[in-house]
C-alpha cells in the first residue's frame, strides 16, 4: 500500500500501486510506512484576500490605479456632459476635455454629433 500526502490540504490517500499523476504533481508527496506528514502549507490561492462574490478586488497602488485616478479627475474637471440637443461644437469641446490621449483628440473632428453623444454622454 502506497500513501500520498497533499501538502496544501493535508489529505492522505492510499493506493495499491504507484499513482503516476500523484507522483507528478508538486503538492503530493509519497509517505513512508510510519511517516507522519508535515502540517499543510496553503498555496497562494488560499493566501489571497477574500471578497464577497461579485466584488472585484481593487488596488490603490500601481500604474492602473494611477491611470484610473487620473481619468476620474479628468472626468470631474470636464463637468457634466452637455444636453443631447446641444450643438456638435459644444459636444466636441466637451469631448476634448474628456479625451485621454492625443490619438483620441485627433479622432474627435471626424465623429458625428451622435457618435460624440454616445461616446461621451451620461452613460460613458
Amino acid at each position: 500500500m502506497i500513501r500520498y500526502h497533499n501538502t496544501n490540504t493535508g489529505d492522505i490517500v492510499e493506493r495499491e500501486k504507484a499513482d503516476a499523476r500523484l507522483d507528478m504533481l508538486p503538492n503530493w508527496e509519497r509517505l513512508d510506512r510510519d511517516e507522519t506528514p508535515e502540517p499543510p502549507t496553503p498555496d497562494s490561492v488560499l493566501k489571497r484576500p477574500q471578497a464577497s462574490p461579485g466584488t472585484a478586488l481593487t488596488s490603490t497602488e500601481g500604474p492602473r490605479a494611477a491611470a484610473e485616478e487620473e481619468f476620474k479627475e479628468q472626468t470631474e474637471e470636464a463637468g457634466k456632459p452637455p444636453s443631447k440637443s446641444a450643438s456638435k461644437e459644444t459636444w466636441a469641446e466637451y469631448a476634448h476635455k474628456r479625451a485621454v490621449s492625443d490619438q483620441e483628440r485627433e479622432e474627435i473632428p471626424g465623429l458625428t454629433k451622435e457618435m460624440l453623444v454616445a461616446k461621451y454622454g451620461e452613460g460613458s
